[in-house]
């Protein structure tokens, strides 16, 4: 018979768990940067994209994936009211960030990103990180989807096999 585990190995195997969807760095008051921009979130659920100038451009109207790496002359208005994506003001520099304190901006809550990114309700939360501890029901969540996902995805690339015996009975 196996003696259990000492309790250092049980509590490093938790951390190890708690630091798998970890983050670098602190927590940001910007949720997304690419190379031309910083986006963030206010509190009423707008996006904002500060561009390097300072310049503050509501694209809640333009998907994050089509704002990612493009210019503001590059930017597709057409998914905006009007045809244009409005300009809601500008931004002055606060060290190494923009001072986003006269809009709303909620900065992230912790270091962890969700690790059902693809099923968030809203595709933006998606960059965003949030408390490790608000994020613990996803490991075992995760490790119980796995096999029914292995199952699913296994049969789906069988079906041409099974599928006629089953229909042919």
């Amino acid at each position: 018979m196996k003696p259990p585990l000492p309790r250092l190995a049980q509590a490093a195997a938790l951390l190890g768990v708690l630091a798998a969807c970890a983050a670098p760095g602190a927590p940001r008051s910007y949720f997304f940067q690419d190379s031309y921009a910083r986006y963030y979130a206010d509190g009423s659920g707008r996006t904002l994209r500060v561009e390097s100038d300072g310049a503050i451009l509501d694209v809640t109207c333009v998907p994050l994936e089509i704002a990612n790496g493009r210019s503001r002359d590059e930017l597709p208005a057409a998914f905006c009211d009007g045809g244009a994506i409005a300009v809601v003001g500008r931004a002055a520099r606060s060290g190494d960030d923009w001072d986003m304190s006269a809009y709303g901006v909620k900065p992230e809550t912790g270091r962890c990103k969700p690790l059902f990114g693809a099923a968030a309700m809203n595709p933006r939360d998606d960059e965003r990180r949030r408390s490790c501890w608000n994020r613990l029901w996803e490991v075992p969540a995760a490790v119980a989807m796995a096999p029914i996902a292995a199952g699913v995805l296994v049969g789906a690339a069988t079906a041409p096999i099974w599928l006629p015996i089953l229909l042919l009975r």
